[in-house]
């Protein structure tokens, strides 16, 4: 049995931004690394980050899906 490597295609400042992107990922059928048991810690006064991350072969889907729920650069 072999382990499937993860990538991180993004990260984001706030917890509820990472569940909305790992719900969307789920939803169209890719699989996410949980939040829950990725390990991730801040230092006092450092920034937090989210990490989202999904097996390598399933990168370019998801890049696809989370750039197509930003609007582009000016739009409202």
């Amino acid at each position: 049995m072999t382990t499937p490597m993860f990538t991180k295609i993004r990260t984001t400042r706030t917890l509820a931004e990472a569940d909305l992107l790992i719900s969307s990922l789920k939803a169209a059928g890719l699989h996410p690394v949980e939040l829950a048991t990725w390990p991730h810690f801040s230092l006092a006064g450092a920034d937090i980050e989210y990490s989202i991350q999904v097996p390598t072969e399933e990168v370019e889907a998801a890049k696809e899906i989370l750039d197509s729920h930003n609007p582009p650069d000016g739009a409202t």
